[in-house]
């Protein structure tokens, strides 16, 4: 999973959150950082994990109205 950054007009990064699947557990949280090939995700029961890239899915919630 590559990211593409967006920038700021003072030069900062736009950190998006990225929902994400944690695979084979089927593990939700958010995406909030890499290193390598490593995933740093903050879980949604306040677990932080590195997981390798290959076990991580995008997903998309579906948009409220």
């Amino acid at each position: 999973m590559k990211l593409e950054w967006e920038y700021t007009k003072d030069g900062k990064p736009v950190v998006p959150i990225v929902p994400v699947m944690v695979l084979p557990e089927k593990r939700y949280g958010e995406l909030i950082g890499t290193s390598e090939n490593l995933i740093g995700i903050l879980l949604n029961t306040g677990e932080y994990v590195d997981v390798p890239g290959n076990r991580v899915r995008r997903i998309h919630r579906p948009r409220k109205g």
